[in-house]
């Protein structure tokens, strides 16, 4: 599995957009502090040692011209186990056919996001979230986010992650670099994205494979939690940065321990 470093494809058809909104435009202005965010996590299922599916996301409290996330992993997740995305998706592919046009085996997770415009009165955009298994880049393997909104904004944004320090005692780090997104309309505000939601696991995940001649369905294997868990807890964070904001800001969190059977 494989994490960001700048690439994105975007593609913007015609929206509808209140006519209030499209009074006043108005640009993103230079903010000196960075917005709150707070950080989601868990596993499940949640056995030590075993097979689990990432559950994670974020929410940020205003909107603000988002530019990279470094989500840290717990230190000790084992990767090298897992099966998830026997078949990359190329970009090009993605962002000309959608997640239906990538191989069935490179999906690896599935979400959802919302986004908002800046106006007289807050305009937000729903979209749904696609996790895909990218190429490899050399160094990395990538992961791909194909963010979908329907309205009021037609809009598909492919975010290409990278994966990095696998083999790093403190965790490896998901690292996502998000471009500057271009206008809803003409002059006016950015969209802006404030709140994810997204899985990497197979929760939800199926793929095929030929056995002597049938089909046959099966589950792949997940991201490996370890074998032990710290007190406290797994320890989850993340750091933001924006376009237009000097400073990052920090947010984390701690998945409990599994319960002991019996």
């Amino acid at each position: 599995m494989h994490a960001t470093r700048a690439m994105s494809v975007l593609s913007l058809a015609a929206g509808l957009v209140p006519m209030s909104a499209l009074a006043q435009p108005s640009a993103p202005a230079l903010t000196a502090a960075a917005p709150r965010v707070t950080l989601s996590a868990r596993f499940g299922p949640d056995r030590l040692g075993e097979s689990t599916t990432i559950h994670w996301g974020f929410a940020i409290s205003e909107p603000a011209p988002l530019r990279s996330i470094a989500l840290r992993l717990p230190a000790g997740m084992g990767f090298a186990a897992s099966s998830l995305g026997l078949e990359p998706c190329q970009p090009e592919l993605l962002a000309r056919a959608g997640p239906g046009g990538c191989p069935a085996d490179s999906h690896i997770g599935f979400g959802t996001a919302l986004a908002e415009v800046p106006a007289q009165s807050t305009i937000q955009e729903r979209a749904s979230v696609t996790v895909l298994l990218g190429p490899y880049d050399g160094e990395e393997e990538t992961i791909l986010f194909f963010i979908e909104g329907k309205w009021p904004a037609n809009r598909e944004i492919i975010l290409t992650s990278h994966l990095l320090g696998i083999a790093d005692p403190d965790g490896a780090t998901l690292l996502t670099e998000v471009p500057s997104l271009p206008p809803v309309w003409p002059l006016g505000p950015d969209i802006e994205l404030t709140r994810l939601q997204s899985t990497i696991g197979p929760d939800e995940i199926t793929y095929y494979r030929r056995v002597h001649g049938r089909t046959v369905a099966f589950k792949p294997r997940g991201v490996s939690l370890p074998k032990r868990c710290p007190s406290g807890g797994f320890h989850v964070s993340a750091v933001f940065q924006w376009w237009t904001i000097d400073g990052a800001a920090s947010a984390s969190t701690r998945v409990p321990c599994p319960r002991r059977a019996g």
